[in-house]
């Protein structure tokens, strides 16, 4: 995935605050490795005495040193604060660490480091004592688009159990690419956020519905079926088996980077459906992906994209309540630019930049968070 390979990136950023010396807090049970350094380093640990060469990966490569006890040892440049994928290397075999949880990114099971923010900047995605939790279902469902069980999660607010009677408004929220339903609730801390943000009352309580953006058509496997999926399976499923509220006004879409494209794309090209639309650290994609010259910068092609829901401002922002627009703060100025353009257009929409953050998770923990609390409260 993108992000995984601009962690380079973050190296050229200001380094992490100084914190105590601790593991990370993805480390598994009493492990002490990896552990965080005071500032801001990774220090590895792995014990295989009949290896000949071991080398751990986290934006860059660094060759791990033996002692004689067969205990093979690294310490990284230091890092960003937030979570970072990283693998060990053997005879040119990537694997995870055993010291660690394993995450899915990059297209597989991988291992992943957290530097930590100070207590105050994290207490938003930090689970607090005595706030009321709701809860995350692992749904498996049946996809008539793509002929296959999948699964999504589905998280629902704390209240949603005591208040039989009540409906919700549904947020569908994409992960990037690489990674899968999983990675808003492991990594993300949706649900976390959720639940802070409504304590606060801060945030209208609401379900949000998490699914692989990797979907193929059964009668043709090299065709995306990511829209079908979603239009045809999930969201009617949403709705029979869910206290939803079931129309535009009260459903939303939103992602990550390849999911921000998803949720450009299933929330401008069904207005029928959604009323809202956030993108975290990804461009609306208007014919052929090019990065240096978008469409999104071409009257014509912005005009006629999504079948003209460009096209008249007046009816876009009468007809939807929001269009949410998020970066990193590294990340470089496109995102910023494409917000910009749609304004000068007359496309009313909110931007947010993460600050000091790049292509990484901490980036959209925090778009999340300043996302979630203006939705559905038109």
């Amino acid at each position: 995935m993108i992000k995984r390979l601009l962690l380079t990136v973050s190296l050229l950023l200001p380094l992490a605050p100084a914190v105590a010396q601790v593991p990370s807090p993805t480390a598994l049970g009493r492990q002490a490795f990896p552990r965080i350094e005071k500032d801001g380093r990774v220090s590895f640990q792995l014990k295989a005495p009949d290896a000949s060469g071991l080398t751990v990966s986290l934006g860059k490569d660094y060759v791990m040193s033996r002692d004689a006890d067969g205990v093979w040892s690294a310490v990284t440049e230091p890092q960003v604060e937030g979570f970072h994928y990283y693998s060990l290397k053997v005879g040119g075999l990537s694997f995870t660490d055993p010291a660690t949880h394993a995450y899915y990114g990059g297209g597989r099971w991988s291992s992943a480091v957290e530097v930590p923010e100070n207590p105050a900047a994290a207490a938003f995605y930090t689970p607090r004592q005595g706030v009321p939790q709701g809860a995350v279902r692992s749904v498996r469902f049946y996809s008539r688009v793509c002929g296959e069980y999948r699964r999504m999660y589905v998280y629902t607010p704390a209240e949603y159990e005591q208040n039989p009677g009540k409906r919700y408004p549904v947020l569908y929220l994409q992960h990037g690419g690489g990674e899968d339903e999983t990675g808003w609730i492991y990594q993300g801390f949706a649900d976390v956020i959720l639940d802070n943000l409504v304590a606060d009352g801060k945030a209208v309580p609401m379900i949000i519905v998490m699914n692989s953006g990797v979907a193929h058509r059964v009668d043709n496997p090299e065709e995306d079926a990511f829209d079908a999926m979603m239009t045809e399976d999930v969201i009617p499923l949403v709705d029979k088996r869910f206290r939803t509220i079931a129309d535009r006004d009260h459903r939303a879409v939103a992602g990550l980077s390849w999911g921000a494209k998803q949720a450009y794309d299933l929330g401008l090209g069904h207005r029928d459906l959604f009323s809202a639309v956030g993108g975290f650290s990804g461009i609306i994609v208007i014919g052929e992906f090019d990065v240096r010259n978008p469409g999104f910068r071409d009257p014509e092609k912005f005009a006629a994209a999504y079948d003209g829901v460009f096209r008249d401002a007046k009816w876009f922002n009468d007809n939807y309540h929001l269009l949410f627009i998020s970066t990193g703060e590294a990340e470089g100025s496109l995102l910023s630019q494409m917000s910009a353009l749609l304004k000068e257009r007359g496309i009313g929409n909110v931007y947010y930049a993460s600050p000091k953050t790049a292509h990484e998770w901490l980036s959209w923990r925090r778009s999340l968070y300043e996302f979630a609390p203006r939705l559905f409260k038109w």
